[in-house]
């Protein structure tokens, strides 16, 4: 058990050296391949927020550790119920407006012509259509901050591979928004990359925080905030 214990320690420093390693070797292609809007874009941003849900899930599912409670750092107010609904819905708002971009639709409200399409036509183009991705991107909000009952037991056999699949999945949903913006080339300079830091730590932060949550460790940490910084450099 203690082994397994010293396992789970630096679980989430694999994860983390892992994400660092997809960044250098995927980033140039991902990013290239978000540079031009298309319907295949959509569908790999769409499967991979739904991996995504579920990896957050998983942490959620996780039995804290016995000493949690007490060796936890994190203020009180950061796990609490209003302060993830307001981060997952700032999630969920800047997804739907990616996935928009990548129909192209914030190209093309400028040219549509209300007075051909007609009233039908109009209403989905310029609210139904956008209004249905919000409406999807906003299932995280339930992920992320509804209650969720701990059956993931520490003990279990599966534990530590279901918390290394979670891992891996929120730290690949991170690599996968580095690389759209980077593809929208709208950070440069070091403003640019502290703007980049900033928007990264509020979108991908909390998942870890629910795991830091459960088994705090100052190196998990740092690991998370070290690869956040180095996705914000390579936004830049």
């Amino acid at each position: 058990m203690k082994q397994k214990r010293r396992f789970l320690t630096i679980l989430p420093l694999l994860a983390d050296a892992a994400g660092a390693a997809g960044l250098v070797l995927l980033l140039p292609s991902l990013a290239a391949q978000f540079a031009e809007p298309s319907t295949i874009n959509v569908l790999i941003i769409g499967g991979a927020f739904v991996l995504y849900c579920t990896a957050v899930y998983l942490i959620r599912k996780l039995e804290p550790a016995a000493d949690a409670e007490r060796l936890s750092r994190l203020p009180a107010w950061l796990t609490q119920t209003i302060t993830m609904r307001l981060l997952a819905i700032f999630f969920a708002l800047v997804l739907a407006v990616l996935l928009l971009q990548q129909f192209g639709y914030w190209d093309s409200i400028f040219v549509a012509d209300d007075r051909i399409l007609g009233a039908g036509e109009s209403a989905s183009f310029f609210v139904y259509g956008p209004g249905a991705w919000i409406a999807a991107s906003l299932f995280y909000v339930l992920v992320l901050s509804a209650s969720v009952r701990v059956t993931i037991e520490e003990e279990s056999r599966n534990y530590v591979g279901l918390a290394l699949l979670a891992l891996l999945g929120v730290n690949g949903m991170l690599l996968l928004g580095t690389a759209v913006l980077q593809s929208t080339q709208l950070f440069s300079s070091w403003p640019g990359m502290v703007g980049a830091f900033g928007l990264l730590v509020v979108l991908f932060a909390p998942p870890r925080v629910w795991f830091l949550a459960k088994r705090p460790s100052l190196l998990a940490a740092l690991s998370y905030f070290g690869l956040l910084l180095f996705c914000a450099w390579q936004v830049v």
